[in-house]
């Protein structure tokens, strides 16, 4: 079933080459035509999968990867135009072909206006919408330090972490900053697992742990 695999591409689980190369075969196989909206949505997150795959070994066909994802993608979206997740896709490839910004932030604004409280598409949409955060109109600029704080809020410390310590680190204190509205301990949680980064200057506002400590000379 495409089911159950998106259900395991979706909980983080690794593929090998073999697998990964079945799993291309298994789709090109099928015809779209025959599928109905679920399914078309299992498609388009495998594509997503088999294309980051490719992208990740440096492959020279990557371009038809993202045409073969992009039409699934649109396929899919045909059918569930609700879904945040198919918009976030949309706006990443659009992103790795070098489209144009006003375009992208009309992608990504769909996905935050579909699935503004949804931690496993924050946990992918954050680095994505912190890359480009100094170009971002105010509004999802906002939208995006509040999703920082949703993953916090729903103890996802070190998938916050992680991202305070990448994509997030050019606007960390603000991403920090607002922590501020959250319970001191979810504040105090998060900023143990943050310590454990030993990022210089990155706090967690009233938190009683985590704060850097100095190291011996």
């Amino acid at each position: 079933m495409l089911s159950d695999t998106v259900q395991t591409i979706l909980s983080g689980e690794s593929y090998n080459a073999t697998q990964l190369d079945w799993l291309e075969r298994r789709l090109d196989a099928i015809p779209p035509q025959t599928l109905r909206s679920t399914a078309l949505n299992d498609v388009a997150v495998i594509r997503l999968k088999l294309t980051e795959s490719k992208l990740v070994a440096h492959d020279p066909q990557i371009a038809s990867d993202l045409s073969n994802l992009n039409t699934a993608v649109t396929a899919a979206l045909e059918g569930t135009p609700s879904s945040s997740f198919l918009w976030l896709i949309k706006y990443w490839i659009q992103q790795e072909r070098g489209g144009a910004a006003d375009d992208g932030l009309k992608l990504l604004r769909m996905s935050y206006s579909l699935g503004p409280n949804e931690s496993w598409i924050a946990i992918r949409r954050l680095p994505l919408a912190l890359r480009v955060f100094s170009s971002l109109p105010p509004d999802i600029a906002d939208q995006t330090l509040s999703e920082f704080a949703g993953l916090v809020r729903s103890h996802f410390y070190q998938e916050a972490a992680d991202i305070v310590a990448g994509p997030g680190w050019a606007v960390h204190e603000k991403l920090l900053g607002r922590l501020a509205e959250l319970k001191k301990s979810y504040r105090n949680q998060f900023a143990q697992v943050l310590a454990s980064k030993d990022l210089e200057g990155a706090s967690v506002p009233g938190a009683d742990v985590g704060e850097r400590r100095s190291r011996p000379f």
